[in-house]
């Protein structure tokens, strides 16, 4: 009987250890399944690469403060209404001829209708009275001109109609009309009245 315990202690362990084996291999995965399953969960949680968004141009429509861009680009709607525009050159006396004139228009020739090239000055000339304390308010629609440069003179030939002189010259910017609307008043900015002189001119720009 002795002979036999040990023998069968050997095959207990044996069956114990088979039996654990196949319980092992059933519930438990491989060591393969484990590493795709380790892979898996690597690749969920992984960043995923940001791809750099290129800088987009600014658009040639939207041209930044102080751009030398087409100014037709940038004119404001609001430059539309009636503004009175300011001298942006007074290096040339307003007496004195100017180059690059394209019409010189008088106040006898009020009504008319213009057409200038970009770059081309017009420029008014209207009585002026330099005995009295009136002059012109001359606004200007649209933002197709810009004020060159204006001013009165006296050229000392007669008091009251000839010898005053109102000059103002415009140079055509961008493309588009523009109405200049001028009134002769009482100073500054006087009441219209139905007999104040008036001069108008339409400008057309190509």
């Amino acid at each position: 009987m002795n002979v036999y315990n040990p023998v069968i202690l050997i095959c207990l362990v044996i069956l114990a250890i088979a039996g654990s084996y196949a319980i092992y291999q059933t519930y438990l995965p491989s060591e393969k399944l484990r590493k795709n399953e380790s892979e898996d969960i690597q690749s969920t949680h992984q960043t995923t690469p940001v791809i750099p968004t290129l800088a987009q141009p600014v658009s040639p429509a939207m041209p930044e403060p102080g751009s030398t861009q087409d100014p037709e680009s940038i004119c404001s709607p609001h430059a539309a209404a009636f503004h009175i525009p300011i001298p942006i050159d007074t290096s040339i006396p307003v007496q004195d001829p100017m180059p690059g004139v394209r019409y010189s228009i008088y106040e006898n020739e009020s009504g008319r209708t213009i057409v200038l090239e970009k770059g081309e000055i017009v420029e008014i000339n209207l009585r002026w009275a330099p005995g009295v304390a009136w002059t012109w308010d001359v606004p200007v629609s649209g933002c197709s001109l810009e004020l060159v440069n204006d001013g009165y003179y006296d050229t000392g030939t007669d008091f009251w109609n000839q010898s005053g002189h109102y000059r103002a010259r415009y140079r055509s910017i961008r493309s588009g009309t523009s109405f200049i609307d001028g009134i002769f008043g009482v100073s500054p900015h006087g009441t219209a009245h139905s007999w104040n002189p008036r001069f108008n001119l339409i400008v057309i720009v190509k």
